[in-house]
């Protein structure tokens, strides 16, 4: 084999091997809860290629995780004008969320819904803001439309069971808390309402 070929094999493979180490030496650091070492390597492997779709939202995530969810979402948006998909939608979102921003989040959601719809994610966020918002009706609507998906989801049951009483549903509140009851009777929420739905 050709003396420059093998240097140029062996010049790329070690470049590899330097782009590999640094992603999980981010993914290590993460592990560890240290996301400031976590987003300098990712940020140096970006600094290389900064048209890498991944290490955009590598970093949007890591930025997140460090509580810097005003910077999150910038990053995220970058993310999205790269390329529209999902995730980085649920990573704005998720910044909103984060900032109580609810009725900014709540509208986010519900026009996601539209393009992704049962989409459970999508659903939990829309039905989490709406609950902050105080409109439990249409926290209750969500969490309803993730048990016709997910029935035995007990976690969205308990919520739901929730929104419905606060929403002054007390017949279907009862009715959902006898189901929450008999499969997930460590719940919290079957814990709170005892002294109230059991009558």
């Amino acid at each position: 084999m050709n003396k420059h070929v093998v240097m140029a094999l062996l010049i790329l493979s070690a470049i590899s091997a330097l782009f590999a180490q640094g992603i999980q030496d981010s993914y290590h650091a993460e592990m560890r809860g240290d996301y400031p070492n976590a987003l300098a390597a990712v940020e140096q492997l970006a600094a290389g290629d900064p048209d890498e779709l991944f290490y955009t939202m590598r970093i949007a995530w890591l930025q997140y995780l460090s509580g810097d969810y005003h910077t999150a979402r910038t990053t995220y948006a970058k993310a999205l004008n790269k390329l529209d998909h999902l995730d980085a939608h649920l990573g704005i979102l998720n910044c909103q969320l984060a900032l109580g921003e609810w009725s900014a989040a709540l509208g986010n959601s519900t026009q996601l819904i539209a393009r992704y719809p049962g989409n459970p994610m999508l659903l939990g966020k829309a039905a989490y803001a709406a609950f902050m918002k105080k409109d439990h009706a249409l926290a209750a609507q969500y969490y309803g439309d993730i048990l016709a998906l997910y029935p035995w989801d007990l976690d969205s049951r308990a919520y739901y069971v929730n929104n419905l009483y606060l929403s002054g549903k007390i017949a279907e509140a009862r009715h959902e808390y006898t189901t929450l009851k008999k499969y997930a009777p460590q719940s919290q929420m079957v814990i709170d309402y005892q002294g109230i739905l059991d009558k």
